[in-house]
C-alpha cells in the first residue's frame, strides 16, 4: 500500500489542450447565441447580463483549471494541499457573493446572469455529444 506511483504524465497533455480549447469554444459559442437572443427577444440589459455571466463562466472556467492543476502538483509532489482545497472552495464563495450582489443591488437581471454562467456545464454536456456523435461517425466512416 505504501507504493510510490510515477505520475501518468509531466505537465500539460496534447489532448487536455485540446480539449481545453474545444471547451472554450463552445463556451463562446454559447455565450455570444445566448447574449444575440437576449439582446433581440429580451432587453439590453438582459443581453448584458448573459456577458456578465459568460465572463464570470470564463473566469470560473480559468480559476478551476489553475487550482486543480496545483492541487495534483502539489499532492504528486507529496504536499498536503489543503490551502489550495480552500482556494478551491472560495471560488464558489466569491462566485455566490457576486451573484448575491447583482441580486440585491438588482443591476441586472440575476436570471440572465446565470444564463450566462451555466456557458461551462452546457459546453461540457455539448462537448460530450460531440465526442460520442463524431467517434460514431468515424466508425461508420
Amino acid at each position: 500500500m505504501g507504493d510510490e506511483f510515477d505520475p501518468l504524465t509531466d505537465g500539460e497533455s496534447p489532448l487536455h489542450e485540446i480539449t481545453k480549447r474545444r471547451l472554450i469554444g463552445w463556451m463562446v459559442a454559447f455565450v455570444m447565441i445566448a447574449a444575440a437572443a437576449g439582446f433581440t427577444f429580451g432587453s439590453t440589459r438582459f443581453g448584458c447580463g448573459i456577458l456578465v455571466g459568460g465572463i464570470l463562466a470564463f473566469a470560473n472556467f480559468f480559476w478551476l483549471d489553475r487550482s486543480t492543476r496545483a492541487i495534483f502538483d502539489n499532492a504528486i509532489a507529496g504536499i498536503r494541499p489543503s490551502l489550495l482545497a480552500v482556494r478551491y472552495i472560495l471560488r464558489y464563495v466569491a462566485l455566490g457573493l457576486i451573484l448575491w450582489l447583482i441580486y440585491m443591488t438588482g443591476a441586472m437581471p440575476v436570471v440572465a446572469v446565470i444564463v450566462g454562467l451555466s456557458a461551462f456545464a452546457i459546453a461540457v454536456v455539448v462537448d460530450g455529444f460531440y465526442g460520442i456523435f463524431r467517434n460514431v461517425f468515424i466508425r461508420k466512416s
